[in-house]
């Protein structure tokens, strides 16, 4: 059905005014010729209506049993245009405000009139699972900057999303606590009949059914025989734009052609998949098995702070405290993470007035941050300053009034006042809000025996038991409220397995320390990094960097050259290149070496710049038509051949690869861009000599402009 499909995509060029105007209604008051999000806006909505279209015709043509659609629009119009829900931030323009403030909303809209017609076509007898990992800050909790890395835009997300089901069997009106990511596979293979396997996580929601379904496993569906779905042996992917914009690069000599297991993308894709997976296992409390992984990410990448953080926390909560605070030592003492990572050190080595310098510190730095109160709180509270902890509370609930953990001290709190009854309505609120955290459900047990409510008491401790950790105080007071019954004889033995088998998880940790110190042993601490300021000199390949760098060369800025790229036929006076640039994703601190001295990179390069540092992009722009016929002209003279596309093809993709950097330049943090119209520069000079030295803050006499540039060598121009 490929030819079928390939017909529904829709184009971003489709998305025509009427369309726009849904989501933007003052759209006439928009400056089309200024950078605006109308172009985003459409490429989203474009993507949308793909989906769309190609789920409902699978749905109307083709037999199905199973039918996933995986609607990704929600969550990237949220990215783009959450900031502009109201109420507005204080770092949003007003004007931008006014304009984008109605988008979310009509994005669900669209959303709730997808899901109407696949209900329609799905038909009254089929189950449906409606679902989202997680949410998206709407509030005062939206952050007014995306760190750079990876799972920087994460930091939008509020880690709760929400699972919907209806269907024959399944019960109506009906609450699921504790869900679960890993829960939807098995219980979707429950609809049908069909057992997980031993090897998938989850569990069966079998809350969610009126009639329980089978609950046995089989060992793995991946020894079952037969067709998966998975491509077969030998097939190769059609390489997409970006693979085709490298070979281009390549062939043009402006990146190193490496072997496909080894190029810059596989090697971020690896990294990356170590990180996801270090982090499953943190998330499952399996602290032993992310140790290695978050080892070998903080030596391979010095400059991730969130590589070196989460290491330094996963160290923590297994007791390497001396490791844990030697992992961060490099990042320096001003991040309010670092004190916040301290100050828990400090909590678990019971060195309470010292976590509370630490937690001050951070609060300093960042006092928007809940996690620093919740630390305070907690110190406070092991001092027994109780009013001092009660404040710090309720300052993590006056930035964020659904902290479940807040309110979870809170508790603690008013059981060390002897406030039972508010105690039992704090730990309601957080259990309201969170209620997958087994000692909120354990406080509320403990202040309801204190109210002589023993049977709502027992409801809490079992409950908090269903959780994990399990937590073996809740054995305890459940084999003392039972009695000498059979149900509090099986808790007193529950009791004493998990004694049992926390001596043998203590066991495990100790060796997985002891392994971890043997890893370590002899290991170069990482030196303190800081935070450097570097001008760069980037474009598409043929967009007129190297002039650009001789004429800050000749205004007296020192370059970073090696030479080794000799001038030719295609640069007369030279390439000021800098080889080593192309190796800034793997080593990051190769950028260190430049220190001082204005660089040469790509725009391909441009997004493995290291994330601590700040730069001054002065970006040369030229009619992608120009810069795709120079690019043909010097394939041709080195002898690369054609490209596997057309020169229509390459000219679109070069056009995409130029808007897209310049979008992630203008909206990530630490750079700053003075787009340069290479045509203008050349017949015009004199009046950009101010504005170059305005934005980079030096002297730029137009002499040197005068005297580097030479028309002449403006080759492959537009004649229209």
């Amino acid at each position: 059905i490929g030819p079928e499909l390939e017909g529904l995509r829709v184009h971003p060029a489709a998305i025509d005014d009427e369309v726009l105007g849904l989501f933007v209604p003052r759209l006439v008051e928009i400056d089309r010729s200024k950078p605006n999000r109308l172009q985003v806006l459409a490429a989203l909505l474009a993507e949308c209506f793909t989906t769309h279209a190609a789920a409902t015709w699978v749905m109307e043509n083709s037999p199905w049993d199973l039918m996933a659609i995986y609607y990704i629009g929600i969550d990237h119009f949220s990215h783009a245009f959450m900031n502009f829900h109201p109420p507005k931030p204080d770092w949003v323009n007003e004007k931008e405000f006014q304009l984008y403030n109605d988008v979310v909303n009509s994005a669900y809209r669209l959303m709730d009139l997808f899901l109407a017609r696949l209900l329609e076509l799905a038909g009254p007898d089929t189950n449906v699972v409606l679902l989202s990992d997680h949410g998206f800050h709407s509030d005062h909790l939206r952050p007014a900057f995306i760190p750079r890395v990876p799972t920087g835009p994460t930091t939008q997300h509020r880690p709760l999303g929400i699972l919907a089901m209806a269907g024959q069997n399944i019960r109506r009106d009906e609450r699921i606590y504790g869900v679960n990511l890993l829960d939807v596979a098995p219980t979707v293979l429950s609809l049908f009949g069909l057992s997980a396997g031993h090897d998938m996580p989850g569990r069966v929601l079998v809350e969610a059914f009126e009639q329980t379904p089978a609950l046995d496993r089989i060992e793995s569906w991946d020894l079952v025989p037969g067709d998966d779905g998975g491509h077969p042996p030998g097939y190769d992917a059609p390489a997409d734009d970006s693979a085709h914009l490298i070979e281009q690069f390549v062939a043009l000599g402006y990146i190193e052609a490496q072997p496909e297991d080894r190029n810059l993308a596989a090697a971020i894709s690896r990294r990356e998949t170590k990180w996801n997976l270090a982090r499953v296992h943190i998330a499952a409390w399996r602290f032993a098995e992310a140790l290695p992984a978050l080892e070998e990410l903080a030596v391979e990448c010095p400059d991730r702070p969130d590589f070196a953080l989460s290491l330094a926390d996963c160290r923590l909560r297994m007791g390497l405290y001396a490791e844990a605070e030697a992992g961060i030592a490099h990042i320096g003492t001003s991040t309010p993470l670092v004190s916040l990572i301290r100050g828990r050190i400090a909590f678990e080595q019971h060195r309470f007035r010292e976590s509370v310098e630490h937690f001050t510190a951070a609060e300093h730095a960042a006092p928007r941050l809940p996690d620093v109160y919740l630390g305070l709180g907690l110190a406070w509270l092991k001092l027994r300053a109780t009013a001092d902890s009660e404040r710090a509370f309720e300052k993590a609930l006056a930035i964020d009034p659904h902290n479940a953990i807040a309110l979870q001290g809170l508790t603690r709190v008013r059981l060390r006042q002897s406030r039972a009854a508010d105690a039992i309505e704090c730990a309601l609120s957080s259990i309201a809000c969170r209620h997958d955290l087994p000692l909120s459900h354990f406080l509320l047990g403990v202040a309801l025996v204190r109210t002589g409510d023993a049977k709502r008491a027992i409801q809490a401790f079992e409950t908090s038991l269903a959780f994990h950790p399990p937590l073996r105080a809740s054995h305890r007071l459940l084999a003392r409220l039972y009695g000498k019954t059979p149900e509090g004889a099986r808790h007193r033995e529950a009791a004493r397995d998990f004694l049992r088998s926390r001596r043998a998880a203590i066991d495990r940790i100790e060796g997985a320390r002891a392994e971890a110190r043997r890893r370590n042993a002899g290991r170069p601490v990482p030196s303190a990094i800081k935070p450097l300021d570097f001008i760069v000199v980037s474009g598409l390949p043929r967009s007129g960097t190297s002039l650009m760098m001789r004429i800050l060369e000749a205004a007296g800025l020192p370059i970073k050259t090696d030479g080794e790229r000799k001038a030719d036929e295609d640069n007369p006076d030279g390439y000021y290149e800098w080889e080593a640039i192309r190796k800034v994703g793997a080593h990051p601190e190769i950028l260190l070496e430049a220190e001082g001295k204005v660089i040469k990179a790509i725009s391909m390069l441009l997004p493995a710049m290291p994330a601590m540092h700040r730069y001054k992009v002065i970006f040369m722009d030229r009619p992608i038509a120009e810069v795709a016929a120079s690019q043909m002209r010097m394939r041709h003279r080195r002898g690369a051949g054609a490209p596997a596309v057309t020169a229509e093809k390459m000219a679109e993709m070069l056009e995409a690869h130029r808007k897209e950097t310049l979008r992630a330049l203008r909206n990530t943090p630490g750079f700053e861009v003075l787009v340069v119209d290479y045509p203008r520069l050349v017949v015009d000079a004199e009046t950009w000599a101010p504005r170059l030295g305005s934005f980079l803050g030096v002297d730029v006499p137009a002499a040197a402009l005068l005297n580097t540039i030479r028309p002449d060598l403006y080759r492959n121009r537009n004649q229209t």
